[in-house]
């Protein structure tokens, strides 16, 4: 036989079956991290299985413990109790023939047995009763060493007892009564077995002999009330009361008619508990046996209901985990949705609040996150269409600088040879109001502003005489605010377009500028004009209210200047920043700007 090649053969075998169960491993480890609701649920039903069981084995381990040594401590106490009720009676069997011991007439009964019909007649009476009177006692018997016996009780047991023995017995004890193993009839079964009979020598006491024996009084337990009242004790399901003989070790007495006579079984087993008492001056004792199941039935009971208590816990458990769980992992799951639909470039995407806890603000926050990435992706292609507009319309309005410095400076010339300051002074102004318009810089300071407003008011100041006046009351803690070049002008200019040009009566004008807080300043310019039509004036503030695309697709040709200035704040600055209109009746209009401190990188 090739012994080499079946080794092979089962090394292989042995391999394949690792692999194979490895593999397996492998497929539910990768089942259960693929899904972190498997995951939960695995773990819960680890925690809440490993919680049950260690409670359940703790508390049946300690619980049948104590159930048992209770229980042991209970038999114990049984059999004591049980001998001692048993004792009772044999003491009182020895106190009745120590009585007939120590009675003078009793003597002389037995010495003259039979010859005295009155004493016989008193003494057998006397038995009867005695025999009556105790269900324990089988029979009574007083003999003669030689000679005459009076009986009384079941004379059937008496053809089986040996009273030759017993006299012997009773002779050797020389008056002291004992209580010895005996041989009775089981009037069931129709065999010799085995009880207690008490015998007693009868002496002659009196003063003039040395007491001899002159008789024996022996008095038999009853074999069929020793056994009932062995079942009787053994009424307890799975407990067992037998009388054993300890000097041999023998049954003699059970309520189970197959024991007498066998040995007792001592098994070395944990499975049976073994319970002895001895009964007083006899060498039998009385021994209880016991199955440990019986004694644990119920630990068992209690282990069985904490089992299917803790199958209940465990499913209901589950369950509000399923519940839990869904709760916690339905968001997730939506959440995952709305971050693949982010990244396929869905920026619209709205996920449903459905709790005010942890998962509920996750999913809140994400959703403002989407919407500003939207705002931003917006607000990028503004500001880039915004860019290409002044790229066009710097192109299309673009003229050569030196030609209108050199014509301005024309204009300046001829001014002073004719003597005229003020043309001089205009050309100057407006010659530097075009040097700050056209400089490369994007931002401006409120100071330097103001002062170009100002060459802007003066020109204005030379055209309308005394009919027109203003005045400019700014904090000088905000003249060093950066803020877009340009920005306060239009609305200067708004005034002497749609106002100014149309009154007859005087015009003022006023521009305040004040600081709300550290980071915050407001930029007011004020008319006395008549006040703007309330449809016009709300029509304005919709649109000042708009993005700047629905500003770009509805804006009238009248309100560029408007609009422009909202676009560059809200760019700028934020949505929470801009411009605002109000004009009432005898209060004029006043158009205020909200602007911040800006930061260097802005």
């Amino acid at each position: 036989m090739n012994y080499g090649k079946n080794y092979d053969l089962g090394a292989m075998a042995i391999l394949s079956l690792i692999h194979s169960v490895t593999k397996g491993i492998m497929a539910v480890f990768g089942y259960f991290s693929r899904s972190l609701f498997r995951k939960m649920l695995l773990a819960l039903f680890a925690i809440i299985t490993i919680t049950v069981s260690t409670l359940g084995l703790y508390t049946y381990d300690h619980t049948s413990s104590d159930i048992k040594q209770r229980e042991i401590q209970n038999m114990e106490l049984f059999s004591s109790q049980s001998a001692t009720n048993l004792e009772t009676q044999m003491v009182n069997i020895k106190s009745t023939a120590w009585n007939y011991f120590s009675d003078p007439r009793f003597q002389s009964f037995v010495q003259t047995l039979g010859s005295d019909p009155l004493a016989y007649s008193e003494f057998s009476g006397n038995f009867s009763q005695f025999v009556t009177d105790h269900s324990a006692v089988e029979f009574i018997v007083v003999t003669q060493l030689e000679g005459n016996r009076l009986i009384k009780g079941n004379l059937n047991n008496t053809d089986v007892v040996d009273f030759e023995d017993l006299k012997e017995i009773a002779v050797a004890n020389n008056g002291k009564g004992v209580w010895v193993p005996s041989i009775a009839f089981d009037r069931r079964t129709g065999q010799e077995v085995s009880t207690l009979t008490f015998v007693q020598a009868v002496k002659n006491i009196s003063t003039l002999s040395k007491f001899p024996i002159i008789g024996v009084l022996m008095v038999q337990l009853s074999y069929e009330y020793l056994k009932q009242w062995l079942s009787g004790l053994g009424e307890t399901e799975g407990v067992d009361f037998l009388l054993v003989d300890a000097r041999e070790e023998t049954v003699r007495i059970s309520a189970d008619s197959s024991l007498p006579g066998k040995p007792l079984e001592r098994r070395n087993d944990s499975e049976v508990l073994y319970v002895s008492q001895p009964l007083a001056n006899t060498s039998w004792v009385l021994v209880g046996i016991v199955n440990v199941r019986t004694l644990l039935k119920e630990v068992n009971g209690l282990a069985r209901d904490t089992i299917l208590i803790g199958i209940a816990c465990l499913l209901g458990a589950m369950l509000v985990a399923i519940l839990l769980s869904s709760r916690i992992l339905t968001p997730l799951k939506e959440l995952k949705k709305g971050i693949l639909a982010v990244e396929k470039g869905d920026y619209d995407i709205i996920l449903p609040i459905r709790t005010k806890d942890e998962t509920g603000y996750i999913i809140h926050r994400f959703n403002h996150m989407t919407e500003e990435i939207k705002s931003l992706i917006r607000k990028v292609y503004e500001a880039d269409l915004v860019r290409k507009e002044a790229e066009i319309k710097a192109l299309q309005s673009q003229i050569n600088p030196h030609f209108l410095y050199n014509t301005l400076g024309i204009i300046d010339s001829l001014a002073t040879l004719h003597d005229d300051d003020r043309i001089s002074l205009i050309s100057r102004s407006l010659a530097k109001m075009f040097r700050y318009n056209i400089s490369a810089a994007r931002t401006s300071t409120i100071q330097l502003e103001l002062r170009q407003i100002e060459l802007y008011l003066y020109i204005q100041q030379q055209r309308y005489g005394n009919r027109f006046k203003y005045t400019i009351e700014v904090e000088d803690s905000i003249y060093g605010f950066s803020i877009p070049k340009l920005l306060i002008q239009p609305l200067v200019e708004n005034c002497f377009v749609h106002v100014f040009d149309r009154m007859s009566a005087q015009c003022e004008l006023r521009i305040r500028g004040w600081r709300l807080s550290d980071q915050e300043i407001y930029l007011n310019v004020w008319n006395n004009g008549p006040p703007i039509a309330a449809s016009r004036l709300a029509e304005l503030n919709m649109l000042l209210s708009q993005d700047i695309q629905q500003r770009r697709d509805e804006l009238p040709p009248s309100s560029i200047g408007l609009m422009n200035v909202q676009n560059r704040i809200k760019l700028l600055y934020g949505n929470e920043y801009g411009l605002t209109i109000t004009s009432e009746q005898e209060q004029g209009t006043e158009a205020v700007i909200h602007l911040r401190k800006l930061g260097e990188e802005e």
